[in-house]
């Protein structure tokens, strides 16, 4: 959900820029899933600033935690996305189906 909301095609322009959003979400990611699961940090970062990094967190907090905590909160919501999720692995091109309603 995270890297379908933030990942446009025109707005990644190299590989390296890919790799940290999507590390990015991973971090989150696993951020959201409970304070019992901690994870270093360094293997996340993969710019030289530490700013960028932690800027994109904030971006993305600020416009997709409501839609996070649903996922925990609302197991319709947690089914829907996860059916898109496999839908995506069984696309041959790869491409992600359009995106629901995602409040």
């Amino acid at each position: 959900m995270l890297v379908r909301e933030l990942v446009r095609g025109d707005e990644v322009e190299t590989e390296p820029q890919l790799q940290a959003v999507v590390l990015t979400c991973l971090y989150l990611s696993y951020s959201y899933m409970g304070n019992e699961i901690s994870y270093p940090l360094k293997p996340f970062l993969v710019e030289e600033s530490k700013e960028r990094f932690w800027d994109r967190c904030l971006l993305i907090v600020n416009s997709l935690s409501r839609s996070m905590l649903r996922i925990n909160s609302e197991p319709a919501f947690f089914t829907e996305i996860f059916t898109e999720l496999k839908a995506c692995g069984g696309n041959n091109n790869g491409s992600l189906p359009p995106p629901t309603s995602a409040a």
